[in-house]
């Protein structure tokens, strides 16, 4: 644990060795165009992907696995000529773990700072399961920094209960089952994370947040933003149900229904397709 002018880290997988087997699995250069970015809270590893021209957009991962989350709808993304920022959320990957409560506040701050940091001034906000709950509370809190389209995918936020994981009976993203386990057994920062997000963090409670994100107004001309639903109708982590939650506190909100998906939509061959495509046609 180091320690920096607002209180101690845990190291990220950047402090582990290179040819450790956490970091053949979720390579540091998995996406082009890599960097960090020292944060108050924390280091945060980021990639911006695509042409500086293209619209920007920023994509936020769940709770337990990082931005690998995103190997298949990012670079579908720059290939229909988007600008994506791709970054690991404080105690995830290659970001540090502050000691700190992990709480929405602390994800709106680092997103609203790393923004900052890059010099963008304003991008579409998408958010996959716990990312979800971190769109829906930065559009409410941070408007100004939002271009008008936000996308909840599998979104957390509205979960009326949530208890401590278990990794014997549900896994989030399968694919990266062994990288969650490797982040327990290595990183104390990310169990810590992870016990204070399903205690303190933006999968339950906000409520008010989606409420806010039903009257923001973006751009000069000051329109309702724009919202899209993505859920798969067999996730078995976030409910379906929790699609039409989000609906009726967002009324202008479109979903899109992906039948026979799971939680891991966005990496599960046959779905992740329909989350892309339809990602590029609402985004576009």
């Amino acid at each position: 644990m180091s320690k920096d002018f607002l209180g101690t880290v845990d190291p990220s997988m950047e402090a582990l060795p290179v040819n450790s087997r956490i970091r053949q699995i979720y390579r540091e250069d998995l996406f082009p165009n890599g960097n960090y970015a020292q944060l108050p809270h924390g280091r945060t590893r980021y990639w911006i992907l695509g042409p500086e021209d293209g619209i920007k957009v920023v994509l936020i991962h769940g709770i337990s696995t990082p931005s690998i989350t995103w190997t298949k709808i990012a670079p579908y993304l720059v290939a229909h000529g988007f600008h994506v920022l791709v970054y690991d959320l404080y105690g995830k990957g290659y970001s540090e773990a502050p000691n700190t409560t992990f709480d929405a506040r602390l994800f709106v701050v680092q997103l609203a700072l790393l923004l900052q940091y890059i010099k963008w001034d304003v991008a579409h906000i998408v958010g996959f399961s716990m990312g979800g709950g971190i769109a829906a509370a930065f559009t409410a809190a941070m408007p100004h920094l939002v271009a008008g389209k936000v996308v909840f995918i599998a979104s957390a936020g509205l979960i009326e209960r949530a208890g401590a994981p278990n990794p014997s009976v549900r896994v989030p993203i399968p694919e990266y089952e062994e990288l969650r386990d490797l982040q327990s057994s290595k990183l104390p920062g990310y169990k810590r994370s992870l016990q204070s997000c399903f205690q303190d963090g933006p999968i339950r409670g906000l409520e008010a947040a989606f409420d806010a994100v039903a009257q923001v107004t973006t751009g000069s001309t000051q329109q309702l933003c724009e919202v899209l639903v993505i859920h798969g109708t067999d996730d078995g982590i976030v409910p379906y149900g929790e699609a039409s939650k989000i609906k009726l506190r967002v009324p202008q909100a479109e979903i899109v229904t992906v039948k026979g998906a799971a939680h891991n939509l966005v990496l599960q061959d046959g779905h992740w397709e329909a989350v892309a495509e339809s990602l590029v046609r609402f985004l576009k």
